[in-house]
């Protein structure tokens, strides 16, 4: 669990170096959320289905209370 919790913080700190970290290739640069989920599904490297499953565990009261997300 911690190592969770410290990859969602570094995540929110710098979500392009996380991502390269975890073997995503991301633009040296580009920060942004949405552009970062555009970039990664439109070069093949994340499915829609994928997106979708994160989007709705990122949307789970107990996730958004274990991450203090609220």
């Amino acid at each position: 669990m911690n190592n969770i919790l410290a990859l969602y913080q570094r995540f929110m700190q710098n979500p392009a170096q996380a991502l390269m970290e975890a073997r995503f290739n991301v633009p040296q640069g580009m920060n942004n959320p949405n552009d970062i989920i555009q970039h990664l599904l439109n070069t093949g490297q994340v499915s829609q289905a994928r997106v979708n499953q994160v989007m709705q565990m990122r949307n789970n009261p107990q996730i958004q209370q274990i991450f203090n997300m609220k």
